[in-house]
């Protein structure tokens, strides 16, 4: 309260060039101190690399980049830094000083080296601790502080406490940077050139503290959860059981049950999706390449031994018993190829392979965490968004910032993805470096092996001559052997007989199936009931002794459901005028209703003479295809890459007859996608693009062969390789 009859009394005026006077006072004492204490930074660490680094560093008896790091580094970015301070406040002009620009420039090199630092520096203390333990490393440590003492006592400076303080002074740097910009900003008026570029340099010194904060937590969140992967005990695991561990698991398995069924949008990222596809390829090549070299290095040790004594009898076979064995000596003074390749695949291939197989196990797991933590950040940000919509129908005054989800969720998700993203690309590519130089090396071991076993063989010379003409002497070689006496009779029949083959293989035809008359058929009828009447679905040769070749059609009579090996696929039946085995899967149920049908419909149309029709005929099992040649085994078709066009293309106008065998197959397990392209390479394949939906109507071929499956896309049909298929399912 003022008394009654007083005034206040005004505050005097600031002149404002006052006020400028003061602030570049000040301003001046900002520079002065941030240059001198750059300048004791950069004296501290030379002498400590001086007394301390170097010393041990010579005396080897610890680990100097465990323990300083990148110090050295750090003492060079320091150095350039304080020259560009110098030379910023060389001109005796103070309004032309411009601090900002030099702090602007060095923010990556600042980033870089402080960051380094910073992010081993626990571990630096770590090790401290336990080389501090060792009486003898820790004498060493303190005659090297002592000599450090000495000489700041002799430029005044404080006392030295420890080998710690040592430590902490690039982190407590780091950290006093914004301090100091931040303070020489305020003292600097606004009309100064300096104004602004020293408002970017705090800025951008705030920035690098908060990029370091941030790249040692996520160092933090990764160490935290590979102690508790390494806490796998028993006990550890108990400790970890409780309630809030129970909600949470729960949480994530309903968000992934969402996910999968498409009621919830799952947060993605393009590069970490793309780097782990490529980690999983990585992992996969890499423990496969391993296992098939282990695999070779067992097989070629088992077999090398009889293979040397092979060769061994070869070699005395072939050569010249006049001549000396030169070829011999590789093995007479101890060489062995096979050893020395041994020995270089295990060094050269198996070794790195197997390390690299290893470090696939930490970061799989943290990308398993990743997803648990991004499935937590997508449940919190669920229940934010419910809260959100819920509180906004009851009061529409409410702050948005509810809208917000937890932060820890989204943190702990973001940190593990950034970590992620950048460290796989690095590990990728030095995976994939070395999975290449592993490959090249084995192919390198390989061809030397091959080269080395070239050298130990007999001359070309002794060989005989190349393939082309081998039949040429061949055939010479046995008009010799006809010459002689002894041979003669024999060498006549046995041409006798070669030439009775070959007209007997040119001869040989698919034998004609005598069609079933209508005695027989009414035959069958009369003598036999009808559950034991069998029709021919389709087209039966016979291939084994005893067996029938019958039509599309026919009836038979079932006597035996077994054949003289017990098997009950193989059935004894009668048609009417002979007795022999058919397989089951050519046999159907006969229904006199159905042939009853038919034939009152062939009666009043008349049609031309036709195969029955197949319209309630499954084609469920092809497995047993068979020839009309006399063999005494089954004849089965195995497409490859090479002959699967030339067989198939007798089977074009087969193609169109699958129509009526489509309903047979259940159409939820007929639905499948292409694996990878596949390219047609005649008219009976299918070409299929990635991911392409295809429907399968048979799961082989008319050859019952499983490899080739007929399917249908974009209403074409053709065949395609079965192992390029996958089957659809629901996620």
């Amino acid at each position: 309260m003022t008394p009654r009859g007083l005034s206040p009394i005004p505050s005097p005026a600031v002149d404002p060039e006052e006020l400028r006077a003061r602030k570049m006072k000040r301003r001046a004492k900002v520079i002065q101190e941030l240059v001198q204490t750059e300048k004791d930074f950069l004296t501290d660490l030379e002498l400590c690399i001086r007394e301390v680094v170097q010393p041990l560093r010579n005396l080897m008896v610890v680990d100097v980049d465990r323990l300083f790091t990148n110090m050295e580094t750090v003492c060079e970015v320091s150095a350039a830094l304080l020259h560009r301070l110098h030379e910023a406040m060389a001109d005796p002009d103070p309004e032309a000083v411009v601090i900002g620009d030099v702090f602007i420039q060095a923010k990556a090199a600042l980033e870089d080296v402080f960051k380094i630092y910073c992010y081993h520096h626990d571990e630096a203390n770590a090790s401290l601790k336990s080389y501090e333990k060792d009486e003898e490393i820790k004498q060493h440590f303190t005659t090297c502080v002592l000599a450090l003492k000495k000489i700041y006592d002799k430029e005044g400076k404080p006392n030295l406490l420890d080998m710690g303080s040592l430590l902490i002074k690039p982190v407590q740097r780091i950290m006093k940077y914004p301090l100091l910009l931040g303070e020489l900003w305020h003292a600097t008026p606004e009309d100064h050139t300096d104004y602004q570029p020293t408002q970017e340099a705090f800025t951008a010194a705030k920035i690098i503290n908060i990029n370091i904060n941030e790249f040692k937590r996520r160092k933090d969140i990764v160490m935290k959860y590979k102690r508790l992967e390494d806490d796998g005990t028993l006990r550890g695991k108990l400790n970890k059981f409780n309630i809030h561990s129970i909600r949470k698991k729960g949480d994530r398995f309903a968000g992934y049950l969402k996910i999968l069924a498409g009621a919830d949008t799952q947060v993605r990222d393009e590069v970490f999706d793309r780097e782990e596809k490529l980690f999983r390829s990585l992992e996969k090549a890499a423990r496969q390449l391993v296992k098939n070299v282990q695999c070779y290095l067992q097989y070629t040790q088992e077999m090398v031994s009889v293979a040397v004594q092979s060769v061994q009898d070869v070699k005395n076979i072939v050569k010249d018993s006049n001549k000396n064995d030169g070829n011999g000596l590789v093995h007479d003074n101890g060489y062995d190829p096979y050893k020395v390749f041994r020995d270089n695949l295990e060094h050269l291939v198996l070794t790195p392979l197997s390390s690299l197989h290893g470090m696939f196990t930490a970061p799989q797991k943290l990308i398993q965490k990743r997803y648990d933590k991004l499935l937590d950040y997508c449940s919190r940000l669920e229940r934010s968004s419910s809260f959100s919509s819920s509180s906004s129908t009851t009061s529409s005054s409410l702050s948005p910032a509810s809208e917000d989800p937890p932060g820890p969720a989204k943190r702990d998700y973001e940190a593990l993805n950034a970590l992620l993203v950048e460290e796989l690309q690095r590990f990728n590519t030095a995976a994939y470096t070395i999975l290449t130089n592993s490959v090249v090396f084995l192919v390198a071991l390989l061809r030397g092996l091959m080269n080395n076993a070239l050298m130990g063989a007999p001359s070309v010379h002794q060989l005989p001559p190349p393939l082309s003409n081998i039949a040429e002497v061949q055939n010479s070689i046995m008009d010799e052997l006809n010459n002689l006496t002894f041979v003669k009779d024999n060498a006549q029949k046995l041409m006798e007989r070669k030439v009775s083959f070959e007209k007997r293989d040119r001869k040989t035809a698919v034998p004609e199936v005598q069609h079933q008359t209508e005695e027989q058929r009414a035959w069958l009828l009369a003598e036999y009931p009808v559950n034991r009447l069998y029709q021919l679905k389709r087209k039966c040769n016979g291939c084994q002794e005893q067996d029938l070749s019958l039509l599309e059609g026919e009836l038979v009579a079932l006597i035996e459901d077994t054949d003289p090996m017990g098997s009950s696929s193989r059935w004894l039946v009668h048609t009417g005028g002979m007795q022999g085995y058919v397989y089951s899967t050519f046999l159907k149920q006969y229904n006199p209703l159905r042939d009853s049908q038919r034939a009152g419909q062939m009666a009043k149309e008349q049609p031309q003479q036709q195969p029955p029709a197949t319209v309630d005929e499954d084609f469920d099992d092809l497995s047993l295809f068979v020839s009309g040649s006399g063999s005494s085994s089954l004849r089965s078709f195995k497409l490859s890459a090479t002959d699967s066009c030339s067989i198939l293309s007798g089977l074009q106008g087969e193609l169109e007859s699958t129509e009526d065998t489509e309903d047979t197959v259940d159409s939820e397990a007929q639905q499948y996608y292409a694996v990878y392209a596949f390219q047609a390479r005649c008219e009976q394949e299918l070409t299929l693009q990635e991911h392409q939906h295809v429907r399968i109507l048979q799961f082989c071929d008319l050859g019952g062969n499983k490899e080739w499956w007929l399917a249908e896309a974009n209403g074409q049909k053709g065949y395609v390789p079965a192992n390029y298929l996958g089957r659809m399912s629901y996620a």
